[in-house]
């Protein structure tokens, strides 16, 4: 490996734990793809990697593990996987979900869509008021869930809204689903942070778009969810894994201000952007391969990059009807 990478996971599937999404990767998948980390690396814990990181020092070879939202499935299905193997990973937990073991809206609208006819779920567009420009200026190749989610991003911050509660429980009630995955309770999440391969992190009180929040929510977003796991946890990192990937400059300098030592991104190869404190990682979905995986860990999907001159990333377009 060329550099070090940080990984990023959510949820893990079995045949009693499908999911339509895409985020989620199987419990065989999961054990597939970290054997090829370990057969071209070295895996460590997230704060070894970043001590590293921000000091500078050669992070080659290294890969840390982690897994946002904190979700149940990590400890039913990976729980004696971690111990068995040695795993280390960092979970990054939403501590409003936390308090009562909530499902995300993205989750249920996921696995609800494939379960309705269209008719029915633009019969649901509707009722949500989902404007026509997010319908018509989405592009198609990210599917037919892309408008929907990209103005709850926009219009409400990423908060799943409670005046839209009603028409997404009779979705549930009329197809008689609900998903089965959720957020670990704080009990549940205390049995994994007693096991000495695992590492607490911030992921936010609500999972809200945080450049859309004004400095004073942004903050208190932060805050109040470091706090909330301190009361709770001996061992919690200062280091916050940004909601949906989406940040910019006055989102880091806020987390940075909040004592938050790094902020997780989305964005790929583990280098320093902007000189910002972000640390970039790579989202694990249901379609990576040993062989993707493989190239990325390599880094010769970077070099591609750089090969055909294509510019350096940027700050993460926020949603609008049209991105």
């Amino acid at each position: 490996m060329t550099r070090g990478a940080i990984l990023c996971f959510h949820s893990i599937t079995t045949p009693a734990l499908a999911a339509a999404g895409t985020a989620h990767v199987s419990a065989d998948a999961f054990s597939s793809l970290v054997g090829v980390a370990r057969q071209l690396g070295t895996l460590v814990p997230l704060s070894e990697l970043l001590h590293r990181h921000a000091q500078g020092r050669s992070t080659a070879g290294l890969v840390a593990l982690t897994f946002d939202d904190a979700y149940a499935a990590v400890l039913t299905e990976l729980k004696d996987f971690i111990t068995r193997h040695g795993v280390p990973i960092s979970l990054f937990a939403v501590t409003n979900a936390a308090r009562t073991g909530a499902r995300f809206w993205w989750d249920r609208v996921d696995d609800l869509y494939p379960r309705v006819s269209s008719e029915r779920w633009r019969a649901f567009e509707i009722a949500c008021g989902l404007p026509e420009a997010y319908r018509q200026g989405q592009p198609a190749e990210y599917g037919p869930l892309r408008p929907l989610r990209q103005w709850l991003l926009a219009a409400y911050s990423g908060r799943w809204p409670d005046h839209l509660e009603p028409a997404l429980e009779a979705l549930e009630q009329e197809t008689g689903y609900q998903t089965v995955h959720r957020s670990m309770t704080f009990d549940e999440l205390a049995t994994l942070a007693s096991m000495r391969e695992v590492e607490l992190g911030v992921h936010t009180m609500s999972h809200p778009v945080l450049p859309l929040l004004p400095d004073e929510q942004l903050q208190h977003e932060i805050t109040a969810a470091y706090d909330a796991l301190r009361e709770r946890f001996e061992r919690v990192l200062p280091v916050l894994a940004v909601p949906f990937g989406l940040y910019d400059k006055r989102t880091i300098g806020i987390a940075r201000a909040a004592g938050m030592t790094a902020s997780l991104t989305l964005a790929g190869g583990l280098k320093r952007r902007h000189g910002d404190y972000s640390a970039p990682r790579h989202c694990v979905t249901s379609a990576e391969t040993r062989f993707t995986l493989g190239l990325r860990l390599l880094g010769l999907k970077e070099l591609a990059k750089q090969w055909l001159g294509h510019a350096a990333d940027t700050y993460p377009d926020l949603p609008s009807p049209t991105t």
